[in-house]
């Protein structure tokens, strides 16, 4: 399997990807940065917080990129 998938435009780390949503002619490709934001407050002893980690799309269209949606397509069914 591999841990690369090379489109038009970029270079995708197989281990990066989160989710793949299948839609009818279309991929939409979800990441998780490892990055993570947050805040916390504390009040004597007690306190409260938030810490979220931000994940980025890309869509992979076969009318906008035919062969891009090939090489994903092809890479879908290896699995």
């Amino acid at each position: 399997m591999a841990r690369f998938i090379k489109l038009t435009n970029m270079l995708i780390n197989t281990n990066d990807i989160h989710k793949i949503l299948i839609n009818q002619n279309k991929y939409y490709i979800q990441f998780i940065s490892n990055n993570f934001n947050g805040y916390m407050c504390l009040f004597s002893g007690s306190g409260f917080g938030n810490i979220s980690s931000p994940y980025y799309e890309i869509e992979v269209c076969e009318n906008k990129h035919p062969n891009d949606y090939k090489i994903v397509s092809e890479w879908i069914n290896r699995l």
